[in-house]
């Protein structure tokens, strides 16, 4: 998603500061270490090439490890690039000033305008989806709450549970495996095999532990992934298989090569102890000590959740002289621009389309729908200072144990270097004289040494993962709130005259044609609070985000209403004249035609007093005729 930038601050800051900086101090210690190591190979490679070459191989592993948490740190502590157009969007957003956006981001929505609307109309969030396979149902019914909890976050919850439900199945099956091995089950060779089967037990678990704490992946924040039974049915399935599979092979090998079990005692005696059973204590209390951190902060987080589907409704119906039209532009231009988030254009999920079906002239229906999202607002999420000390714990323990591993890594070295020495010490050429029984005793002791510095460090840096990747994620969260808006409008609409200043004398009328309109509005509205997962660099923000909790708000609800029925009440159905000017001309059109009606009557009055008079005169004259006679 592209950085548009605005005046306007929308309010996210980099959540990951102390992270980068205890990432940054880490690094720089394994790059000084690094460096350190390079130093001390350039000054012994001229006394020792090998040992020096050595020294300069993993000075330079280290060294690119430090280098790369170094700049990861650094990274996170940086300026957090923030547009106008973040978080992502929930579904594909119509806006037309977000088209260029829009297009960027339609990957990474989780929902599209039929599922928006699905959730508003039916009160219901599909964002928590069913658990899929026996353990993770199995967890989800110890924990009900989980199910409520974001995508990363149960998918972390399932994986340490995973891991312990395997650790646990695994010690069963070794001791199925005793009992199979010892009883006689695989002959004179199952009591060989054992300690065989001891050690791939804990690499099995070493391992389980390992993956566990491998980072989230960006697909974990999409969906749930399925935890089965498949690998517990593979675990128990293995525990009588394989120790009788590794049995028979020793027999088989035994009775070829003509070797009794006696000298195979005697060939493991020189050989030096794995410990197996010292590895399986440290894994358990390693990881009994990292998920108690981890279900501390999953705890506060489930105490947090209110998962709650509600949403305000209205539906009534209006009885006005607006044309159908005009109600959707309104709703819009006015009333839901007039409820944007800083000034940012709300997102469009169902763009406005109203559609007039004329049916005969002059009458016909109409309707049309929207949603809208008001820009998000940054949510704070407070969950307690047990949450964040149990977050910073995990993050500085996590960074610790990376120290701790680093102390092993270096040690391995010169343990590589001890092995190196004593061969050309000894003047080992070949693998056979490496295994004459003079050399096959020390040899060994120094070469299992390298191997534990390596079962260590290994083992070390798996918790430290796990502790790290976790507590990033923890630290990742964001969540917004909203409001949500579904608009729905039907109705039908009759068109009529009226007209005015239709007088005999008048020459100025208005003439209009009425638009009545039946409204039935289906308004649904609903405070949503949406969270995603943020990270570092260009795409910061552009991950899914997905709705948690679902709110009434009747005040805005309301206030929509109103503001709605404000202007069907404001409106004009006559045209009438505002214009000074064109009121003015119809004042003169006026006297001219109070002017024009007076001239006839004026004419007539003057034509009776003239015939009065005439009449009078001619009186007069008819009795001076009569006096003269």
């Amino acid at each position: 998603m592209a950085f548009d930038y605005g005046s306007i601050d929308l309010g996210l800051k980099n959540p990951f500061k102390l992270e980068g900086k205890v990432t940054a101090l880490r690094g720089a210690i394994e790059s000084i270490t690094g460096i350190t190591l390079l130093v001390v190979a350039a000054g012994l490679v001229k006394e020792d090439a090998t040992a020096g070459w050595i020294l300069m191989l993993f000075g330079m592993i280290i060294l690119g490890f430090g280098i790369a948490s170094l700049s990861t740190g650094i990274y996170a502590t940086l300026k957090y690039f923030v547009g106008r157009n973040h978080p992502t969007s929930l579904a594909y957003n119509y806006s037309k000033s977000q088209s260029s956006t829009a297009k960027e981001e339609k990957k990474e929505v989780a929902y599209n305008d039929q599922e928006l609307e699905e959730m508003l109309m039916g009160r219901k969030n599909i964002t928590f989806k069913e658990p899929k396979g026996f353990l993770s149902r199995l967890l989800h019914s110890l924990i009900p709450k989980l199910m409520f909890l974001p995508y990363p976050m149960r998918n972390i919850a399932q994986q340490l549970f995973g891991s312990w439900v395997s650790t646990f199945v695994a010690l069963i099956a070794y001791g199925l495996v005793a009992f199979v091995s010892l009883s006689g089950f695989t002959g004179e060779a199952g009591e060989l095999a054992f300690p065989i089967y001891s050690s791939i037990l804990m690499f099995y678990v070493l391992f389980s532990w390992r993956s566990a704490g491998k980072p989230t992946t960006r697909n974990a924040a999409r969906e749930i992934e399925p935890l089965g039974g498949g690998a517990l049915a593979k675990i128990i399935s293995l525990s009588f298989i394989l120790p009788i599979i590794i049995g028979l092979s020793m027999s088989w090998l035994m009775q070829e090569q003509h070797i009794s079990k006696a000298q195979i005692d005697v060939w493991f005696e020189q050989l030096p102890n794995l410990h197996a059973g010292m590895y399986l204590v440290a894994i358990i209390i390693l990881a009994t000590l990292s998920c108690a951190l981890v279900f501390t902060m999953l705890k506060a987080r489930l105490n947090s959740i209110t998962p709650s589907t509600e949403v305000s409704e209205l539906r009534e119906n209006w009885q006005e002289s607006v044309h159908p039209t005009e109600i959707f532009i309104n709703l819009d231009n006015l009333v839901m621009a007039n409820r944007r988030y800083k000034e940012v254009p709300n997102r469009v999920y169902r763009e406005l389309n109203p559609q007039l079906q004329e049916q005969v002239e002059g009458k016909g229906g109409f309707k049309g729908e929207i949603i809208q999202e008001i820009q998000p607002k940054l949510h704070e999420l407070d969950l307690g200072k047990g949450f964040s000390m149990a977050r910073l714990l995990a993050l500085l323990s996590g960074n610790f144990l990376y120290l701790i591993a680093l102390i092993f890594t270096v040690l391995l070295a010169y343990s590589f270097i001890d092995i190196y020495r004593y061969i050309d010490s000894a003047n080992i050429n070949s693998i056979e004289q490496a295994l004459n029984n003079r050399h096959i005793s020390p040899i060994s002791e120094l070469v299992m040494a390298s191997v534990h510095l390596l079962l260590i460090g290994v083992l070390i840096k798996a918790f430290a993962q796990l502790l790290s990747s976790n507590a990033h994620l923890f630290f990742a969260e964001m969540q917004f709130e909203s409001l949500l808006v579904y608009f729905k409008c039907e109705g039908t609409f009759t068109e009529s005259k009226i007209s005015t200043g239709t007088g005999i004398h008048d020459s100025t009328r208005s003439e209009n044609t009425l638009v009545r309109s039946s409204i039935t509005p289906w308004v649904i509205v609903s405070r949503i609070v949406t969270t995603t997962f943020a990270a570092t660099g260009m795409k910061n923000l552009e991950h899914p985000r997905h709705i948690m909790e679902m709110h009434k708000d009747e005040g805005q609800l309301q206030a929509i209403k109103n503001d709605v029925i404000a202007f069907l009440k404001d409106r004009e159905s006559i045209a009438s004249i505002t214009s000074e000017r064109d009121l003015g001309n119809a004042s003169q059109i006026h006297q001219l035609n109070q002017q024009t009606r007076a001239m006839p009557t004026q004419q007539s009055a003057i034509t009776k007093n003239d015939e009065e008079a005439a009449g009078f005169i001619r009186q007069q004259d008819d009795l001076a005729s009569e006096t003269k006679s």
